[in-house]
């Protein structure tokens, strides 16, 4: 005789975990997480930058990103651990986005109507507060065609509560959590395909021979999610395409002080601290790095392009000045699960009976896993508790409208 749960939720990343964990939390019943891989972190998570920031095109997407990272700072006591792997470093978010003073003043205005902690900095100010950061404002050819003149940006947008986690550890410590619960996460456990009661979704079927049915499967795999959305016969019109995305480390040396997270858009990188191994992470903020789509999310590059590696350090020596050219250079290559739509994720019923969805994050997964965990439980429960959300899951829904952007990028 086959097991039985009131959900089971494919894919044990930080979205898995995280719908996991906050069913559990708000008394969703009986709840499985099942992954194909053999421990957390192999999938999207591993690779993630994990940074947290709320400067979003929308409001609903701002206070999501928020209310995500005020879980991430008081981490131990939404999950409930004593001694959690991860949390928030607070290292603060700095956007240098070469813009002009009154457009940088209205995005402070709006983070600040939505909660979050926010500020404007002009060139001096900058320098104050990070010695480390050339203030120029200027684009930067990153080809070195055309020759580049520095000059002082008008104004920088500076978000003090954002900073950065350790993906891998959130997620074991959301795992860690919903096992405290009583939820049942189970690695090594591919689902090959659903069980179907006439057009309703009914369970899983796993690899090796075992089946649980299920009141409600809800689809987080990631970069897996095609298959069983297929399996399921959910026919919708998003184009949701694993995609490679490239990010290098390199070292960072004690004596250049304190580094931010930064979104540079005069040279189309972001960067932030890893503050244990003392070094840099960098990658792209550019939409032409965001093309290149895998067939197979089980085979594909892992490790930087030598081109790619080349370019965001020229980038990053034009941003930090004083770091000097030498240094260990490694990197990592993983998988966004992009939504060619509109860059934002489908969430909650797809349709068919029986079968949710939480996929095509874009790269806005981990900023977003509290919040997304906390809608989908609230709807499912209808209980509300301390650290939910109250962005509503239609917002993301399957059958709304593309979300306008005006660029379809990870910093949409």
């Amino acid at each position: 005789m086959g097991r039985a749960a009131e959900v089971v939720v494919v894919g044990a990343g930080i979205i898995g975990a995280s719908i996991g964990y906050e069913l559990a939390r708000h008394e969703a019943g009986t709840v499985v997480v099942l992954d194909k891989a053999r421990s957390p972190g192999e999938g999207s998570t591993g690779a993630s930058s994990s940074i947290s920031r709320c400067r979003y095109t929308h409001s609903e997407v701002i206070r999501l990103a928020l209310h995500g990272q005020r879980a991430y700072a008081g981490w131990s006591r939404f999950t409930g651990l004593e001694r959690p792997r991860s949390g928030l470093n607070r290292v603060g978010v700095m956007w240098m986005m070469g813009e002009s003073i009154e457009k940088t003043q209205r995005d402070v205005e709006r983070l600040r109507s939505e909660g979050v902690d926010a500020e404007w900095l002009n060139p001096e100010e900058l320098r104050d507060l990070f010695p480390v950061l050339s203030d120029c404002g200027e684009p930067f050819d990153l080809t070195g065609e055309v020759e580049h003149v520095c000059e002082p940006g008008e104004a920088f947008l500076y978000e003090p509560g954002g900073g950065y986690s350790d993906p891998v550890g959130a997620n074991q410590d959301l795992i860690d959590a919903a096992l405290g619960r009583g939820v049942s996460i189970e690695f090594d456990s591919p689902v090959v395909d659903l069980m179907k009661e006439g057009d309703r979704v009914a369970g899983v079927r796993l690899a090796d021979g075992s089946a649980i049915s299920a009141g409600l499967v809800i689809n987080a795999a990631g970069p897996w999610c095609n298959a069983l959305n297929e399996q399921a016969g959910f026919d919708h019109r998003w184009t949701l395409n694993p995609t490679r995305i490239q990010t290098i480390y390199r070292s960072w040396p004690d004596s250049l002080g304190a580094l931010p997270v930064g979104a540079d858009a005069s040279t189309g990188i972001y960067f932030r601290p890893e503050l244990g191994t003392r070094q840099v992470l960098v990658g792209s903020v550019r939409a032409e790095d965001e093309v290149e789509i895998v067939d197979d999310p089980d085979s594909f590059r892992r490790v930087p392009d030598p081109g790619f590696s080349e370019i965001v350090l020229a980038a990053l020596h034009h941003r930090l000045p004083d770091l000097e050219a030498r240094g260990d250079v490694t990197g990592i290559a993983g998988l966004y699960t992009i939504n060619r739509e509109d860059v934002h994720p489908i969430v909650g019923p797809s349709g068919v009976d029986g079968f949710w969805v939480a996929n095509g994050f874009s790269g806005h997964g981990f900023k977003l896993a509290p919040g997304i965990g906390s809608m989908i439980a609230q709807a499912l429960t209808g209980r509300s508790m301390e650290f939910d959300t109250d962005v509503e899951m239609g917002f993301f829904a399957v059958d709304r409208d593309p979300i306008e952007l005006d660029v379809k990028s990870v910093l949409a």
